[in-house]
């Protein structure tokens, strides 16, 4: 197993576990934040890095996985505290603890095998 992919898997329960610190608390603050607006949207768009099409330089694909990873994670954030709203149970916790089971699963996925290229023209 990749590294990467077990640190990503993890960082959603580290986020968690650092909801036991006191409140306000710089690490607190700081690790539950980076989760938050990156982990979530980096384990979505993992899968697809294979198989994304190479144009540019790798500084732009870089960039380009970056900005998507960091709006996915928002985007997923938003639809998961909005689905706990609308059922009345949000807590901040709830929100990280499925957040954190979304990030897992998405990180420990196996990745699509590439597609084969033929020698034809497409």
């Amino acid at each position: 197993m990749n590294p990467v992919r077990l640190l990503l898997a993890l960082s959603g329960w580290a986020a968690l576990a650092a909801t036991a610190l006191p409140s306000a608390s710089v690490p607190r603050t700081a690790l539950v934040a980076a989760f938050l607006l990156v982990c979530p949207g980096l384990a979505a768009v993992r899968p697809g890095r294979a198989a994304a099409p190479r144009h540019g330089s790798d500084r732009t694909a870089l960039l380009e996985q970056a900005v998507l990873a960091v709006v996915l994670s928002l985007a997923l954030s938003a639809l998961v505290a909005l689905g706990l709203f609308l059922a009345g149970v949000f807590t901040a916790v709830r929100a990280l603890v499925v957040l954190a089971c979304l990030t897992s699963a998405l990180a420990l996925l196996p990745r699509p095998p590439l597609p084969r290229r033929t020698g034809g023209r497409p």
